[in-house]
């Protein structure tokens, strides 16, 4: 199994109605915080490899920036332990968000780093945004990868969309696509570098089981095709997880007043938190 996409903590799936509800967000006035805690199993296409299973837990701490208005920003991290027969991974995962939050819409810059023990690591830098329209909310990202390792080493980019769709102010759900493209320092000066490619496509819904205590249940699935090497193989990932969000209110509320949503700060075939 390929571990680049077994970090992919990833989320989503698309919404196709709309229901009554508010648009309108506001900027931080306070801190925000969640905790995270999620399984996933990911099987790959080639022969011969195996179920590769993660644990993950992580947290994220959001606020206003200073006395400048809107502003605000995040810090998140994560630790993961990856496992199959003879093998074992540890992923250490950290971002930081700089945003600014309007009444209908986020805009924001994003830095992340991930180390893999035994792999090697990876580095994002780019641009994400959110905007709402009543019960349904875009998200887009994009920007450049930097990655060490003798595998995949390299530099190159990265893009996402999504849309959640609220079928109730605590029920969430999200679909989404991630590409990302790397050109490693592997090859020859006559056939060129090799060319690392991914596209992800998930699916997750999100339940706010309690607003007085702000905890939820999420659960997604994400296919993902790896094109790298001169091969073509393909990723099914399942993920299952338990979110604790502070103070009250609706998951809605929460994920527009609050931290940022799950699915933005992180490059889901490098820098996934596990949405």
């Amino acid at each position: 199994m390929s571990t680049r996409t077994t970090i992919l903590g990833t989320a989503c799936v698309l919404g196709m109605a709309l229901v009554a509800g508010q648009a309108a967000a506001a900027t931080l006035t306070g801190f925000a915080g969640t905790l995270t805690t999620s399984f996933t199993s990911a099987d790959n296409s080639s022969s011969g490899s195996d179920t590769v299973k993660s644990w993950l837990l992580g947290g994220a701490v959001a606020g206003p920036l200073s006395d400048v208005p809107n502003l605000n920003f995040q810090v998140g991290a994560s630790y993961t332990h990856n496992w199959a027969h003879e093998f074992s991974q540890e992923d250490w995962n950290f971002n930081g968000n700089a945003f600014w939050a309007g009444m209908d819409s986020r805009i924001g810059a994003n830095v992340a780093y991930l180390n893999a023990t035994h792999f090697g690591s990876a580095y994002n830098g780019g641009a994400f945004g959110e905007w709402y329209f009543d019960n349904l909310t875009g998200m887009a990202k994009g920007g450049w990868l930097w990655t060490t390792g003798s595998d995949i080493g390299g530099r190159g980019n990265y893009l996402g969309a999504g849309l959640e769709f609220y079928a109730m102010p605590d029920l969430g759900i999200t679909g989404g696509v991630e590409w990302a493209d790397i050109v490693t320092g592997r090859g020859c000066q006559t056939c060129g570098r090799e060319d690392l490619n991914i596209t992800a496509w998930e699916i997750a819904a999100e339940f706010l089981f309690s607003e007085d205590y702000g905890i939820s249940g999420y659960a997604g699935f994400t296919y993902d095709q790896d094109k790298s090497f001169g091969s073509s193989t393909h990723d099914t990932i399942w993920h299952v997880g338990l979110r604790w969000y502070t103070g009250g209110g609706s998951l809605q509320s929460h994920q527009r007043n609050g931290n940022l949503n799950p699915w933005l700060p992180n490059v889901g075939p490098f820098n996934s938190t596990a949405f």
